[in-house]
């Protein structure tokens, strides 16, 4: 009898503003989605049954990434990438529509729940349970857990942790809780490959190369898929141009804020970026998140050290900005979060703003 080869897993990472979850005044990490009770006593959700139909905050339906991690362990991911996953993992996931929260109104975003389970850590015998369900009051990952796993090797390519964790250490009713997502090393590369942004794999995992199988797996992936490799971009008009300006009441369509970017950066403005530099200043940007970001003037705008430059122009009272990549055609908008310091991809285009 053969033995079946292992699959090398990592847990994956993703921005901390995530589509299904927001902070409130009462309490951080708030999903948007409702569960059911499983436990009158310590009130804990069956996380197991999944909410039907499922919501995406209003403002939160990004277009410039494909994959992105969804409420307790599950992914959100695009229509093509459901494709791939259906070819290439089949039956590995159940999927579900999603839709703007409190509407009927579909987003193009799969919920992709997977049907394989792994115990990623144990909770220490010391953390006081539920007298009823017995699950943990509290469990957080650092100092309340026995061991965590990161990485390990199994027989599919995306499981999700039937254990949970919660950041706070002595309640998880004060910051909700959640579960880890694991994807194979070969998947995550091939994600790569293919440009379908989103997900990072953890920082800590010691699976950082391919072996030679897993690379060779990924190139006849490539090949089942075929065309599925390609991502369609949509095409930038003059009409979509004249949408963005009347949407952020660009009235001015003057050379001298596009001449001081030019100078002050040492790049041509293409005509996205000149429009960019004459949105009035303290106009807001408002893209679901907890404030608006506030355009501030040109001379306040920063530029990025990264291999592709960013231009930060628009602030929010966090610490977190907006920025565009004046280089490409389509002037791409990404979001910097200054709590896990990384530049994430929303939007293929800034022009998509005006997509409510």
């Amino acid at each position: 009898m053969t033995d079946i080869p292992k699959i090398r897993l990592s847990s994956i990472t993703c921005s901390d503003r995530r589509m299904d979850i927001v902070d409130t005044n009462i309490i951080l990490d708030t999903p948007i989605n409702k569960y059911e009770i499983s436990c009158n006593a310590c009130h804990f959700p069956n996380i197991d049954k999944t909410p039907n139909p499922y919501y995406i905050a209003k403002g939160r339906d990004f277009s410039g990434i494909e994959i992105m991690e969804a409420d307790l362990g599950n992914l959100f991911i695009s229509n093509r990438l459901k494709k791939i996953f259906e070819i290439l993992f089949p039956n590995q996931c159940t999927y579900e529509k999603t839709f703007i929260d409190k509407t009927e109104i579909p987003t193009k975003w799969w919920l992709a729940i997977p049907s394989h389970t792994i115990i990623s850590g144990e909770v220490k015998d010391n953390v006081k349970r539920c007298e009823k369900c017995n699950q943990p009051l509290h469990a957080h990952p650092g100092t309340q857990y026995k061991f965590w796993l990161d990485d390990f090797e199994a027989s599919f390519d995306i499981i999700k942790a039937e254990n949970w964790i919660c950041t706070d250490s002595y309640d998880w009713k004060k910051t909700w809780i959640g579960r880890d997502v694991y994807l194979s090393v070969r998947l995550i590369f091939l994600l790569k490959k293919i440009s379908a942004k989103g997900i990072y794999q953890n920082a800590f995992s010691k699976f950082k190369k391919l072996t030679k199988t897993e690379k060779d797996w990924i190139e006849q992936a490539m090949e089942t898929i075929g065309g599925l490799c390609q991502n369609a971009k949509k095409e930038i008009t003059k009409e979509t141009i004249e949408k963005f300006k009347r949407f952020y009441s660009i009235t001015d369509n003057g050379e001298l804020a596009p001449a001081q970017f030019e100078k002050k950066f040492k790049i041509s403005a293409n005509e996205i970026v000149k429009n960019i530099c004459n949105i009035k200043c303290e106009t807001e940007i408002n893209i679901g998140f907890e404030s608006p970001f506030i355009v501030e003037p040109i001379e306040n705008w920063k530029s990025t050290k990264t291999k592709a430059r960013l231009i930060a122009f628009a602030f929010d009272d966090f610490g977190n900005h907006l920025l565009f990549n004046p280089k490409d055609k389509n002037c791409p908008l990404y979001l910097y979060d200054h709590e896990t310091m990384l530049y994430d991809l929303i939007q293929e285009s800034i022009l998509n703003l005006t997509e409510k």
